[in-house]
């Protein structure tokens, strides 16, 4: 048998088709492999929801359509069935790897979250890009575009005809008979158009879903069919939509259905202009310990956007979506590495410790000396990160992000190629905040007062000493606590440090982006460092925010936002994180003025965790009674239950503000 008839034999479709024509391009075959999966696929079980699909979908082959790869393989699963084929399959579309060093992957390597234009397929229909894709004059693109939108009409036809035969509600099928391949007529429609696109885009992200459903609205409440789109995100673990400052009902519809879920994490932007009832709503929500939504700041976050690409206009800049976590995209338009690395700044100062501050004279040029191992560890990995762009470019073509995202087809260009409209890069700066607390003590201790040699404190922290532990977490002088000393230093390192990515390009993209934006990988990052000065244990996570580490934050949440606000954040576009922790006990007025104040401040992004402690340690000792319990980690959100231990234990240790 031939590798497509064998790939048959396993029950795996969509491999089979991307072996039909072996001679053709990798965009060719990937995108004939997607056809055939949508061809043959297990359809989801349809249970009287609003919205089809819904749920996880069943994934019975082990090949299957991936945004970030186009085709994904399940290497183990094949590999016990045939390990030849996996071999092979792997030989030929697995070519692509990254180059970035793994210890600066902190959050990301190469990762490649996105959001479909949305908007422009309920205006227009898919069917309506067919005369736009035969402009194209790569043949392999042009056939390969139709092989998947013919790939979409048969899971449509397929699905309509499921629903059919177990009886489903009529306006479903009505609607799935029209949408996406034609053009949505009422705000039903568009919502089952939505939804059906997320499956498409393996459900990464919503995009801005309340502007882009604004023309279809007259005064429905589709509240219900929200919480059935945001649940169908949920179960497939796909992450964020963003809240214009274009406010209309259909945002506060947004904030309620909101409630108690795990996600969307929704990016909410908020200024002094904005309504009451949107706070009032947004709030509500927050009350229900969903950690959502975040608040951002338009004037500071698109504006600097704005300011850092010229490219982009003023009408694109308010389509503003946080892609995976929080990273900065524009929805419909971005391929943006997000993360494309995360420098661990704790690692290289463990490093510059141990081969520096002996011969050090000066606190100024154990400094410098560590400025210039971030600097080398920035050039290199911002060089990794243009050497894997163009090996991607190459070797792992996606065609169904090609077909979703603008311009790629009508430049006639595939999307990781520079066929979207805007592309950078961001890069993770992890452990900053320890970073800084562990200079002033070694500015202190050792360069000041004199109390500690620059071997002793060596001493001290390869034996992993207690009690200097326990006095360097207690050091006077530290961020988190509005000093003056403290402040000055960290907008001194911040800037420093964010400053060396401000006249640097990827080979694929208008320039990098600064961001502080941990996810889970703090745990990780921390394990291979040893005891550091700011009071940090051998192998303790790294601090999961730009908020203060160890309980430090001991003089309320003015002085901890003050703090946050030191750091040079105008340059972090990319987003930088604040995790902030309250009791539902807050009051509205005072919360408003404190995100209003941060945001005033420069600060550009502050998201909540609404709970007591007392809960928190509950939920750690009995699981099974708080399986609803949601939690802000390190720019996303997730079930306090499903967290590893270490994490449950970072967030129990959080000071919570009342």
């Amino acid at each position: 048998m031939n590798p497509a008839e064998q790939w048959k034999a396993l029950g795996e479709y969509g491999a089979a088709g991307m072996y039909e024509e072996p001679e053709r391009s990798l965009f060719y075959r990937k995108a004939l492999g997607i056809r055939r999966y949508y061809e043959t696929c297990q359809l989801a079980e349809y249970h009287g929801q609003t919205l089809y699909p819904s749920g996880v979908l069943p994934n019975k082959m082990e090949v299957f359509p991936h945004y970030m790869e186009g085709m994904h393989m399940n290497e183990q699963a094949v590999s016990q069935k045939d390990k030849e084929m996996a071999r092979r399959f792997t030989s030929e579309f697995y070519q692509y790897k990254s180059s970035v060093m793994p210890e600066h992957t902190v959050a990301g390597n190469m990762y490649t979250h996105s959001m479909p234009n949305y908007e422009r397929i309920l205006k227009e229909g898919l069917l309506s890009y067919i005369p736009r894709i035969e402009k194209i004059e790569e043949k392999d693109m042009r056939q390969g575009l139709l092989h998947v939108l013919q790939g979409i009409q048969q899971y449509l036809s397929r699905s309509v005809r499921y629903l059919e035969s177990v009886h489903g509600e009529q306006r479903l099928i009505s609607a799935l008979k029209k949408v996406p391949l034609f053009p949505a007529d009422n705000i039903y429609e568009a919502l089952v158009a939505w939804n059906f696109i997320l499956y498409l885009d393996n459900c990464d992200n919503l995009g801005c879903v309340a502007s882009g459903l604004l023309p279809y609205y007259k005064g429905e409440d589709v509240t219900e069919i929200l919480k059935n789109l945001y649940d169908n995100l949920d179960a497939n673990n796909g992450y964020s939509m963003s809240l214009g400052t274009d406010y209309s009902p259909l945002t506060l519809q947004c904030l309620e259905a909101s409630k108690e879920k795990r996600r969307p994490m929704i990016e909410l932007f908020v200024n002094e202009n904005t309504p009451e009832e949107v706070w009032d709503k947004a709030f509500e929500s927050v009350r229900t310990g969903s950690g959502q939504p975040a608040f951002y700041s338009d004037q500071r976050l698109l504006g600097g956007l704005k300011n850092k690409f010229p490219s982009l206009s003023q009408e694109d800049a308010k389509r503003f979506c946080g892609g995976g976590c929080t990273e900065s995209m524009i929805a419909g338009y971005s391929n943006v590495g997000s993360l494309d690395a995360g420098v661990n700044l704790l690692l290289i100062l463990e490093q510059t410790i141990y081969q520096t501050l002996s011969k050090s004279k000066t606190f100024e040029a154990f400094y410098d000396s560590y400025l210039a191992k971030v600097r080398q560890a920035v050039d290199q990995v911002t060089a990794q990160i243009s050497d894997s762009q163009l090996c991607r470019a190459k070797y792992n073509p996606v065609p169904m992000r090609t077909l979703l995202i603008e311009d790629c087809i009508d430049k006639g260009t595939e999307y990781y190629n520079g066929g979207a409209r805007y592309q950078w890069s961001i890069i993770n700066f992890a452990g900053i905040i320890n970073v800084i607390d562990s200079m002033l003590v070694i500015r202190d201790l050792v360069f000041g007062e004199a109390s500690l040699s620059p071997d002793g404190l060596i001493q001290l922290l390869k034996s992993n000493d207690q009690e200097f532990l326990k006095k360097a977490r207690s050091h006077p002088v530290s961020f988190g606590k509005d000093s003056k000393d403290a402040n000055r230093f960290s907008n001194r390192l911040s800037k420093d440090v964010f400053s060396m990515l401000d006249h640097k390009k990827p080979a694929m993209g208008e320039g990098f982006l600064p961001a502080s934006i941990q996810f889970m990988s703090q745990v990780e990052a921390g394990k291979g460092i040893g005891a550091t000065p700011d009071g940090r244990t051998s192998g303790a996570p790294l601090c999961d925010s730009l908020g203060a580490i160890f309980g430090k934050d001991t003089k309320g949440p003015t002085a901890l936002l003050k703090s946050a606000a030191s750091l040079d954040l105008e340059r972090a576009l990319g987003v930088p994180v604040l995790n902030f922790n309250i009791t539902p006990d807050f009051d509205n007025n005072a919360l408003k003025a404190l995100i209003l104040g941060y945001l005033k401040l420069g600060g550009i992004q502050m998201q909540i965790t609404c709970t007591s402690e007392e809960t928190l340690k509950e939920a750690y000792e009995t699981p099974e009674l708080h399986k609803n319990l949601v939690v802000r980690v390190g720019g996303y959100s997730e079930y306090f239950y499903r967290l590893s231990d270490e994490l449950k234990r970072m967030i129990i240790n959080r000071t919570i503000h009342r």
